[in-house]
């Protein structure tokens, strides 16, 4: 075994959001960080998850809207579908991203290196090389950024060629007739949407009494969010357990107990999407790092570990596991190792792509009673919104939360058209501490739908101009 770069500054341990963005900024602080990945640059999120899940959401959304286009007098006779074609124009789109991600840890100082690493102690890290090669680096700084992989339900293993896990369903190998999800989540809900689109007859089902359970949806927005799912075709089952796969005359079925029945649901595939457990025991088999109860590392504000000199950050520390707030630890990270001060986030939004689109920030109702605000609910439907009218998704609202007695915002949802980019004027307004007041006042273009935003901070005060107020 040979010795590299005794003196490294800082090893990251992972090139995915979180990893990158660390090295990246470490390069710009100065340093030269070594950084290994296992399988490739931009992990989970730009080869597998977040970006080839969007590419084919926005390749599949017009069959999601053709009834809205019939209503607005444009009518399409028919379309082909072009599998092959779709998964071409997905790899153009994660190959330009990671391309660039390795690019631009190179061009800050940093070096990427193929391969595993294995925490032995807190000054030796071995490295296996893609090539077989076996190096030992002693760096001053590690960063632990080694993601999450998907969970495996018991009586359904992956082996087994029916059933996907969430990398297999996002390369679309085929468009099934039958796909059963297992799991109401924002995987399961995502990849109903795409499959529902493409013409397969999905069956979700979760053990659960709505969807997203891992997120603060509101009631009456997950009532909503289930209705227009139910419309689209999508077949949900909640508080259902799935209990084995097995195979009979007619292909294979999924067995669940619903209502304390057994009913069987008919399958070409099966996608597990039960959620997903930290890649924690292989990066820190060398020491011995704070766990919790889910195996995710223990950190603190600063992301820094029970062992100084070592962090860890994104889904390897825990929920919610998010790309952004990877990113986002990433940076605290390497400003810490840098000596940068650097500020807390408060609170981290996140986005469903179902369709409509669901997002949420901060406290819900629910949760901002149990901290001892006094909530009030301001509200606006997309349907009293005239952008939304017009571009034919006038399904959903704006759902704002903040404290009767400050005034103050501390969360808020949207369910919606492209609710995902307007869930960040609601993060910006509560990370800040913004009023609804102060967000009421705040002029919005028109005709827009971040004008719903504005009006539903409006109906907090009971003036809203376009909708009723409580």
């Amino acid at each position: 075994m040979t010795a590299e770069n005794d003196n490294q500054d800082v090893l990251v341990i992972g090139a995915g959001p979180g990893g990158y963005a660390a090295a990246i900024r470490l390069g710009q602080f100065g340093f030269e960080p070594l950084v290994v990945e296992e399988e490739n640059v931009g992990g989970v999120c730009l080869n597998w998850g977040c970006i080839p899940t969007k590419a084919l959401y926005s390749s599949t959304e017009p069959l999601g809207r053709l009834e809205t286009w019939r209503e607005r007098g444009i009518v399409f006779s028919g379309y082909d579908l072009d599998r092959e074609k779709m998964i071409e124009n997905q790899s153009k789109i994660v190959d330009k991203l990671t391309g660039g991600v390795e690019k631009l840890i190179e061009a800050n100082g940093g070096k990427v290196i193929e391969g595993r690493a294995t925490l032995n102690s807190r000054y030796e890290v071995e490295v296996k090389k893609a090539n077989g090669e076996e190096i030992s680096i002693e760096p001053d700084n590690v960063i632990i950024a080694t993601g999450s992989s998907p969970i495996e339900l018991p009586g359904f293993p992956f082996e087994n060629r029916v059933v996907w896990n969430s990398r297999d369903a996002i390369k679309i190998p085929e468009i099934p007739k039958k796909l059963v999800i297992l799991g109401a989540g924002v995987i399961g809900l995502e990849m109903a949407t795409i499959y529902n689109r493409l013409g397969t007859e999905v069956e979700i089902l979760e053990m659960a009494d709505s969807v997203l359970p891992g997120m603060n949806i509101d009631r009456r927005l997950s009532s909503m969010l289930i209705r227009e799912l139910k419309k689209s075709g999508i077949n949900l089952h909640t508080e259902t357990k799935a209990l084995e796969l097995k195979e009979d005359s007619g292909g294979h079925v999924v067995v669940g107990e619903e209502d304390e029945d057994l009913k069987e649901f008919p399958a070409d595939r099966v996608l597990s999407a039960v959620g997903r457990s930290p890649n924690s025991p292989s990066a820190t088999s060398g020491l011995e790092l704070g766990l919790d109860d889910g195996g995710y590392v223990e950190i603190d504000e600063l992301c820094t570990t029970s062992e100084e000199g070592i962090y860890a950050i994104g889904d390897v520390a825990g929920p919610p596991l998010l790309a952004h707030k990877a990113s986002m630890q990433g940076l605290i990270a390497a400003a810490d190792i840098a000596g940068e001060e650097t500020s807390q986030y408060r609170v981290v939004p996140a986005a469903v792509f179902t369709d409509p689109e669901y997002a949420e920030v901060g406290l819900s109702r629910e949760e901002a009673r149990k901290n001892g605000y006094e909530p009030v609910i301001g509200k606006f439907p997309f349907r009293a919104s005239g952008k939304a009218l017009a571009m034919g998704a006038e399904k959903g609202m704006v759902h704002l939360v903040a404290d009767e007695g400050s005034d103050k915002l501390l969360g808020g949802a949207i369910l919606g058209p492209h609710a995902s980019d307007l869930i960040a004027e609601i993060a910006l307004a509560v990370e800040m501490k913004l009023t609804a007041k102060e967000l009421a006042e705040t002029i919005h273009t028109h005709p827009t739908l971040s004008e719903a935003v504005m009006e539903a901070a409006e109906n907090i005060h009971g003036q809203a101009i376009h909708t009723g107020n409580r």
